[in-house]
């Protein structure tokens, strides 16, 4: 019987990560791809660039293989491929169509069918008389994308398979999952029926906005407490060396956060918060206002420092059952 091989690609708005993932669910050692996004650029150069790493991929996948077949003298078996993406939204993620708009990135992409533009560069490319034998298979590979902070969920709930996990993913935005026994929740227990609350309203605003980088930048512009061009890097290190500004607007943004996850808390009643993202580094300046926000809900808060890893394995836990 051929392995399974997992092409696991993050498409963030500024860079692509890669990794293969074995069919026995561990990282093929040594072999990560990080290269420029092109977010910006025409839907056919986004998806070229994707199909690029692909490749790449691909093509270590089979070096490191083939190296191993002759050192231990077996026989190399071609693998089934699968291709998975961890994508951000608004998108779907059944089809493949993109809904990204208004966001800075992947705005050639609205509406446009990735996973067809996709499967059709893969097929030139295999046709190709230069093409490997290799790309064939490649060519045929299912392809699947999921929400990227889902997918980190799923990854980070192989650590605690049999428990429930509210998962916050802290960046530019704010992206969020249910897990309960490895699967995502949504729809039940007071959560919204896409599993996420990114477009949930809190104070005027949504989610998204009001707690990632932009609601932080905000939220320090509304106290003073950051000179013009300042980002959330120095205001963590403002808040670390004393200033009471730069204090305060952690301690509300921890504040507001566990007030806007309290009723989801209250009715789901996860045993983990658990937070990844650049934001999560600078947990020790909001966490304390976090779980007192949450109160009388008391859970440990734990910050995932190998989000990269877990969302690889997300996306693993996405296509493994093809």
């Amino acid at each position: 019987m051929n392995p399974d091989v997992t092409i696991a690609i993050d498409a963030g708005g500024t860079f692509l990560k890669g990794a293969v993932v074995l069919s026995d669910g561990n990282l093929l050692p040594q072999l990560y791809v990080k290269r420029s996004s092109r977010s910006d650029s025409s839907a056919y150069e986004i998806a070229v660039n994707l199909v690029d790493v692909i490749k790449e991929l691909a093509a270590g996948y089979f070096a490191y293989m083939q190296q191993l077949s002759s050192v231990k003298g077996t026989r190399f078996r071609f693998p089934r491929f699968h291709i998975g993406f961890a994508f951000p939204g608004p998108f779907e993620y059944d089809t493949g169509v993109s809904r990204i708009r208004g966001l800075n990135k992947y705005e050639q992409l609205y509406e446009v069918n990735l996973k067809t533009l996709l499967r059709s560069e893969l097929t030139a490319l295999a046709s190709e008389g230069s093409a490997p034998e290799w790309m064939t298979q490649l060519a045929a590979a299912d392809i699947r994308f999921g929400n990227d902070a889902a997918l980190f969920a799923l990854g980070v709930s192989r650590l605690f398979p049999q428990e429930r996990l509210l998962c916050l993913t802290l960046g530019t935005g704010l992206g969020s999952a249910f897990v309960e026994n490895r699967s995502i929740v949504s729809g039940k227990w007071g959560i919204p029926d896409s599993g996420m609350l990114y477009a949930e309203q809190y104070m005027g605003g949504t989610v998204d906005d009001l707690f990632g980088s932009r609601g932080i930048l905000a939220l320090a512009d509304s106290h003073d407490a950051r000179r013009q061009g300042e980002d959330v890097y120095h205001l963590a290190i403002a808040a670390r060396q004393g200033n009471y500004s730069a204090i305060r607007v952690w301690q509300l943004y921890g504040q507001r956060l566990g007030e806007m996850l309290r009723p989801y808390v209250a009715e789901f009643r996860p045993t983990r918060l658990i937070l990844g993202g650049q934001i999560a580094e600078t947990h020790d300046l909001f966490g304390g206002t976090l779980s007192e926000a949450l109160l009388p809900e008391k859970m440990p808060l734990h910050n995932e420092k190998q989000m990269q890893e877990h969302v690889f394995h997300g996306i693993f836990q996405l296509v493994k059952g093809t």
